[in-house]
C-alpha cells in the first residue's frame, strides 16, 4: 500500500501551499524498490508509480496513486496473486499561518485481481510546521481483516548546498492487525534518510531505509524485506 507497512523511502508528501485557483498535478516515478513503512512491497524489484491530483483553491483535493507490487513469490501459500494497487483519495487542506497548515485525507486502497479481497480504507491527519511534517494514519479494517492498524510518522527536510535536499523520516506501526501474525512481525519502528535533487526537470533521490524488526521476523532480502536497504528513484512531475 502507498504509505502502508505506506511508506516509500521517499515519502509521497504533497505539500499544498497557498493556491488561489483550481489546478491539476501529477507525476510518474521509477523506484528501485517499492518500500512502504520500511517493508518492501515489490520483492525488492523496481516499481513504476503514477500520481494525479486535482486541487481546488478552497482547500479540497482528490487524486489517484498507483503502483505495481508483489508481496509473495508465485506458489507461496500466502501468495494472493496481487500485482497492482490503486489508491483513491479525497481531502481538505487549510493554511493556518505562513508556516503552519493541516490536512485531512480519506483513502480507498484497491488491489484488483486477488484471490481474496484485501481492499480497505484509511484516514490520515497531517500537520506541517516550517520544515516538519507529522502524520497519523488509522484504519479499523486493515487489509479487510476487521482489525485496526495505526501509523505515526514525522518527516523533517533541510536544504543543503547546491540545491540538494535532505529528509529525515521516522515512523511507528502498531495495532491489532500486527498481532495476527500475517506480516511476521508485531509493532515496530522504521526510519530513513534521503537525499534528493532536481536535475534537468527530473527529481532524483537516493535513500537509506531500515527498521528495528529483529529475531525470527527479520527478512533480509526479496519478498517483504524489512532490513537496511538503499533505494533509488527518478521522478517527473507535471
Amino acid at each position: 500500500m502507498k504509505k502502508y507497512l505506506n511508506s516509500l523511502i521517499v515519502t509521497t508528501m504533497v505539500f499544498h501551499t497557498q493556491v488561489v485557483s483550481a489546478e491539476w498535478g501529477g507525476s510518474i516515478t521509477l523506484v528501485s524498490d517499492y518500500r512502504a513503512r520500511g517493508v518492501s512491497q515489490s520483492g525488492e524489484e523496481p516499481a513504476v508509480q503514477g500520481w494525479i491530483e486535482y486541487f481546488h483553491g478552497s482547500g479540497f483535493y482528490a487524486g489517484w496513486w498507483g503502483s505495481n507490487l508483489d508481496y509473495y513469490r508465485s506458489g507461496d501459500p500466502f501468495d494472493n496473486e496481487e500485482w497492482v494497487e490503486h489508491d483513491l483519495y479525497v481531502g481538505y487542506f487549510k493554511q493556518l499561518s505562513k508556516n503552519l497548515s493541516y490536512d485531512f485525507t480519506y483513502y480507498e486502497y484497491f488491489i484488483p485481481g486477488t484471490k481474496s479481497d484485501v481492499d480497505f480504507n484509511e484516514i490520515a491527519l497531517g500537520v506541517d510546521y516550517h520544515n516538519l511534517r507529522a502524520v497519523y494514519w488509522y484504519t479499523n479494517d486493515s487489509f479487510n481483516t476487521g482489525e485496526d492498524y495505526s501509523y505515526a510518522e514525522a518527516n523533517y527536510k533541510v536544504a543543503l548546498p547546491m540545491d540538494f535536499g535532505l529528509t529525515f523520516h521516522a515512523g511507528y506501526s502498531f495495532g491489532n492487525v500486527l498481532d495476527l501474525g500475517l506480516f511476521g512481525f508485531e509493532e515496530y519502528l522504521d526510519y530513513s534518510l534521503t537525499v534528493d535533487k532536481s536535475i534537468a526537470g527530473l527529481d532524483l533521490s537516493v535513500g537509506y531505509s531500515d527498521t528495528n524488526i529483529d529475531g525470527n521476523s527479520v527478512v533480509n532480502n526479496n519478498y517483504n524485506a524489512n532490513q537496511n536497504a538503499l533505494i533509488f528513484s527518478v521522478s517527473k512531475t507535471f
